[in-house]
């Protein structure tokens, strides 16, 4: 026991001894949430509990994976290998799996990614005849997928649907669903409906008396369905932990409820709260900057005083640029600095900034100075195309109803069959309610089904579905690896890319399907008609996160949502403007500007040793420059915390930091490219004219380094008020006739 708890804090010791009721967790960025949780779970065998009574649910397989290595070491491999330790989606596909059929699910059932979604939405589309705007496949998905968010099917939406636009959706979500039953398959949001609806029977009281003890870990990012699947677990033995931040909580956009973690308290009645507020990440100077910003937040429901465990620390620099090709500029003259003083390596560096865009202009600018990169979000390994390809004839090879990947398969290898081949089946199989390998079957028994199929394209399509016949009668008695192999054989799957791609990229995409073959023989082990399924299961709930692979030493570009669990030496804030962060489209709706709050205070916080901030002055958008405002959000922050890049290797002494900066040796390189001179000088009530946004009457002007930033309220309402750098705006004062 004292080995146990040797080295945790008090507060870490608390969370991890307390083991019986309703706890909530509060934990800061950097206060070892993950450590708590694997000790939480040695502790609790140590108190003699079953490992296979302990439940752990996390957010990403990469964060299971972790907090599974962590206990094998912990109590071994034996021991840990018999918690339950998973995602959300994971254990819900593994429970309706086993138990499925209590509502009616059927044997052999796939799961739907995003790709395929976006496919079989694609085909709803056409059936209904929707217009293209603002029906778009993405939109359809969203509004179905905010619809089963809120534990609506598509029976419940329809009755809610008011509007004819409301009623359209309705009409998509219905025919989807309907589609989804034919093809035997579930999309991520059903799998965790369907386990809801698994807890309403009485099956329910066997997940009770299993589990026992309940961990969450990111309580605050989840969602309605997921709130609701833990508290029907904790409703058993209510002896229920989570760990979240509710400051942290950044992914509105896709469901999550920060709602959910500040409730707790009042749906667990007598819960115990524990603040980790011991940082053991960044420095103090970073920990200040981040505690000003989310102390200016509403709503929060606790608040946590950040303390590090190193005093002081290089001061946090803050830069404003003229545009983005002098900020990405200056960011690259750091990164060079730091590696040249040796404090550093560039895989110690990550740039991070709030929308994918940003990238362009600092790839670029890394490409020119050699400075070796990575950009996080990438095409990923399971959405190449010739990956979705494989995955498609496998999954017909369990599941020959899933229409989606029936058509994929047709189309790659190229069978000859046009798309016109393949509306006939799908219109004949629709008017039948029967999915496109049955219509194919009817087709090849009956020469009068499917009659507008005619002549070589009908042999075609026959030829195909006799082979595809073949695969699936042969498949269960197949280890996974055999049905890959005959599958490639059959469908000539390499001569395939060779014919379409050739060359260096053919060979490219042979290696990526090598690759995946080496993922299939991982469950050789497997009993023989349990490997396909669990192959494909675990393939598709692959999240996002899981895929940022390890880098060798090249900088990280990195949006801030990809960022949240991530850490680095050396981080760059940038574009850190109004219309950005926050972004543009908030609209200024105060529940979204709060969570664009978050998303910076999780960039901030993601830096160990050196933090830099910066801006531009401009922005090119379109080709054309606009003129930026500096985010609101760093007005909360005392000037007295940043320091002021301007020459190099110093800091402005007035924003009280008054010593050298060597590790930031370039950041502060001064570059004023300003355009013109300001003479011009501007008093409240002055009328001034704008290129672009018209006439406007000044509010307020000051100096600002050699400069004057004018705030003008703008004539037109699409204007409205703007602050602007005199130099870059060329305002034109405007005489009011007497």
């Amino acid at each position: 026991m004292q080995d146990l708890l040797a080295g945790l804090n008090e507060a870490q010791r608390l969370a991890v001894t307390t083991i019986s009721g309703p706890v909530l967790t509060l934990a800061g960025p950097g206060s070892g949430k993950t450590r708590v949780l694997t000790h939480r779970i040695a502790h609790l065998l140590q108190q003699g509990i079953a490992a296979s009574e302990i439940l752990a649910v996390t957010f990403t397989n990469k964060a299971a994976r972790e907090m599974r290595e962590r206990m094998q070491h912990l109590v071994g491999v034996d021991v840990a290998t018999k918690v339950d330790i998973g995602t959300f989606h994971s254990l819900a596909a593994r429970w309706l799996r086993r138990d499925g059929r209590a509502i009616g699910l059927a044997d052999g059932w796939l799961i739907y990614d995003d790709d395929d979604q976006q496919r079989l939405i694609k085909r709803v589309s056409k059936e209904l005849k929707l217009p293209d705007k603002p029906f778009t496949p993405r939109a359809i998905s969203s509004a179905i997928s905010s619809a089963k968010n809120e534990l609506l099917d598509a029976a419940a939406y329809t009755a809610a649907s008011r509007s004819p636009e409301g009623r359209m959706y309705a009409a998509a979500y219905t025919r989807y669903s309907e589609l989804l039953t034919v093809a035997a398959a579930v999309d991520f949001d059903d799998l965790l409906l369907l386990t809801l609806d698994l807890f309403r029977t009485p099956m329910l009281n066997r997940y009770h008396r299993r589990y026992r003890y309940i961990l969450v870990d990111e309580y605050q990012d989840t969602n309605r369905a997921q709130y609701e699947m833990i508290k029907a677990l904790a409703r058993g033995s209510g002896n229920v932990f989570v760990v979240g931040d509710d400051d942290q909580s950044i992914y509105g956009w896709r469901g999550a409820d920060v709602r959910n973690i500040r409730r707790f308290e009042s749906d667990f009645a007598g819960a115990q709260v524990i603040i980790l507020a011991e940082n053991y990440r960044s420095t103090q100077t970073i920990l200040d900057v981040a505690q000003v910003l989310i102390d200016a937040a509403p709503k929060r429901i606790h608040r946590k005083l950040l303390r590090g465990q190193t005093p002081g620390g290089e001061p946090v620099s803050w830069r404003e640029c003229s545009d983005q090709n002098e900020e990405s500029q200056r960011v690259c003259d750091a990164i060079e600095g730091l590696v040249k003083k040796g404090v550093a390596r560039y895989a110690d560096c990550a740039i991070m900034y709030r929308t994918n865009a940003q990238s362009r202009a600092f790839e670029e600018a890394l490409s020119r100075r050699r400075i070796p990169y990575v950009v996080i979000g990438g095409m990923r390994f399971y959405e190449r195309r010739e990956i979705k390809d494989v995955l498609a004839w496998l999954r017909l090879l369990s599941n020959p109803n899933d229409d989606i990947s029936l058509v994929r398969a047709i189309e790659f290898p190229a069978q000859g069959i046009g798309a016109g081949s393949i509306a006939h089946l799908s219109e004949w199989a629709s008017s039948h309610g029967v999915s496109l390998y049955q219509a194919l079957i009817d087709a090849a028994a009956d020469s009068t089904a499917v009659p507008a199929l005619r002549g070589a394209a009908r042999q075609r399509m026959m030829t195909f579905g006799a082979r595809l016949y073949g695969l699936v009668k042969r498949a269960p008695s197949l280890t996974l690896l055999d049905a890959f192999d005959e599958m490639l054989r059959e469908s000539q799957f390499v001569a395939g890319l060779v014919n379409e791609h050739g060359g260096v990229d053919a060979e490219s995409r042979v290696e990526n399907v090598n690759e995946l073959r080496r993922v299939a023989g991982e469950y050789a082990e497997l009993p023989v008609d349990e490997q396909l399924a669990r192959f494909l299961e675990e393939v598709a709930l692959v999240a996002d996160v899981d895929r940022l692979a390890a880098v060798d030493n090249h900088v990280v570009c990195i949006t801030l949502h990809q960022a949240k669990g991530l850490e680095y030496d050396n981080v760059f804030l940038v574009g850190l403007e109004d219309e950005l962060i926050p972004h543009s489209r908030t609209h200024n709706d105060p529940v979204q500007i709060e969570e664009e709050r978050r998303i910076l205070y999780v960039g901030v916080t993601r830096a160990r040793k050196r933090l830099a901030l910066s801006r531009t002055l401009r922005r090119m958008n379109f080709g054309r420059y606009d003129q930026t405002l500096s985010s609101r959000f760093l007005a909360d922050i005392p000037k007295g915390l940043l320091a002021h890049a301007t020459n190099l290797g110093t800091v402005n002494p007035s924003a009280g930091q008054g010593r050298s900066n060597p590790a930031f040796q370039g950041w502060g390189t001064a570059a004023a490219l300003k355009p013109t001179t300001v003479a011009v000088q501007y008093a409240v009530g002055d009328m001034v004219r704008h290129q672009r946004f018209g006439e406007g009457v000044v509010l307020s002007a000051k100096s600002v380094d050699d400069d004057v930033e004018v705030v003008v309220r703008f004539a037109d309402p699409a204007a409205g008020e703007k602050r602007l750098i005199a130099s870059f705006a060329r305002l034109e004062k405007v005489t009011t006739p007497n």
